[in-house]
């Protein structure tokens, strides 16, 4: 795998409670280095103010999306999601390494299993490509989510959560925990 950045265009630019969830459009002769496995990460680099910067960020799509999306967590203080909160904007270009990480997670159609996922705040980016995975390739598989954040107002992906909780009513538990 090569580990240099690649200029991807940015497809979508979408708030999500007190996130960023950015979307990228993949050319052709890229596509295999930006093949991801569910729980993997790709690192960003953008120019701020002569600075440059790096930061990682869970990919929150599944394969089966056909899409590359990553949340970011809007942080006080924070230069790149807030350069990304202002700046970033559909149609520009941003300096993206391919998929890292090994979080992952095998699948296997013939599984029959009950995977239980804990996350907080912004740590669903992962979990929820994970989940949307098992749930499309794993038919007789079931999983539960026990996903604490402060308020209704800041879960991430709150609705896409509650389509997959009513698409998958047999086999997905959303447990939210506020605290």
């Amino acid at each position: 795998m090569s580990l240099q950045f690649h200029s991807l265009p940015v497809k979508s630019v979408a708030r999500d409670a007190d996130a960023l969830v950015v979307g990228f459009g993949v050319p052709e002769p890229l596509r295999e280095a930006f093949a991801f496995e569910p729980g993997q990460y790709l690192t960003l680099r953008a120019d701020v103010n002569g600075e440059d910067l790096r930061r990682s960020y869970s990919i929150c799509s599944a394969p089966e999306d056909g899409e590359l999306r990553v949340g970011i967590r809007l942080l006080p203080g924070g230069v790149f999601s807030g350069w990304a909160a202002q700046q970033l904007a559909t149609g520009q270009s941003l300096q993206v390494m391919p998929p890292q990480g090994r979080f992952t997670l095998a699948t296997d159609p013939a599984a029959r299993r009950h995977v239980l996922f804990i996350a907080a705040g912004g740590g669903i980016t992962p979990m929820l490509s994970l989940i949307r995975t098992l749930l499309a390739r794993e038919p007789k598989t079931r999983c539960t989510l026990v996903y604490g954040n402060r308020r209704v107002a800041t879960m991430m992906f709150k609705e896409e959560l509650e389509d997959l909780k009513d698409r998958y009513l047999q086999r997905f538990t959303l447990l939210p925990v506020f605290s």
